[in-house]
């Protein structure tokens, strides 16, 4: 446990209630996994962390916040596991990362299915945090390719390219992944490329082309042809 603010070691009172917090947060991960929000009770988190009720709203303020930070929880999770690393090309950079992405959705399925890909869509809290989440990760993708996510044309691009990542991923899961993983690179590669494209096409600048040709060189065979 860190030290606390004032650079002192924490108390035995602070480190048991960091202790209680963390089982709660395992135990809400457990639940949310397996059920959908709905069908998840406080007492079940509470049994299952084996700690009394009372204690998930003193360190939560309820069950929708702790929903909440499980979303954080398992989307910091899964940013460790799919850093973009700083080797290789554009292309290859990228194609590293939705392995990643794709290779710890189905190594986490459940969590993947009920919590990752369902968008936070119990409470609106939650819808928040996923959405904070998802743009963390647009943004980074924005940054390797020298884009600027806050521009608004391709804001909005880059919402409907993951929500197209995201509904192809969770359409896989539950088909029992009738196709490798590097398809669905390739299917990701391409949503990528699409959304650029679409940005393009909304405001015409010379970081979006060279961004897209940069990616449809990488993929010879898809090769478009942009528009002056």
């Amino acid at each position: 446990m860190p030290r606390s603010i004032t650079g002192k070691p924490p108390t035995k009172r602070q480190v048991a209630a960091e202790q209680t917090r963390q089982k709660l947060l395992r135990a809400a991960l457990e639940n949310f996994s397996r059920r959908p929000y709905a069908a998840v009770t406080v007492g079940d988190i509470a049994r299952s962390a084996g700690v009394a009720h009372g204690l998930l709203s003193h360190h939560f303020n309820g069950k929708e916040n702790l929903y909440a930070e499980v979303v954080r929880e398992i989307s910091r999770r899964l940013r460790a596991a799919t850093n973009i690393t700083a080797d290789g090309s554009t292309s290859a950079r990228l194609r590293r990362h939705f392995t990643a992405h794709l290779n710890f959705l189905a190594d986490h399925e459940d969590a993947a299915l009920n919590i990752i890909l369902r968008g936070g869509e119990a409470t609106d809290l939650a819808w928040e945090t996923f959405e904070a989440v998802r743009h963390e990760g647009t943004r980074s993708i924005c940054a390797l390719l020298d884009l600027d996510i806050d521009e608004p044309g391709l804001r909005l691009a880059m919402q409907g390219y993951a929500a197209a990542c995201d509904e192809m991923a969770r359409q896989w899961l539950k088909d029992g992944r009738p196709l490798p993983v590097e398809a669905l690179v390739d299917g990701f590669m391409a949503f990528l490329a699409g959304a650029i494209r679409a940005a393009y096409g909304l405001a015409p600048a010379p970081a979006l082309r060279q961004a897209l040709e940069e990616l449809d060189h990488a993929a010879p065979h898809r090769r478009d042809t942009l528009q002056a």
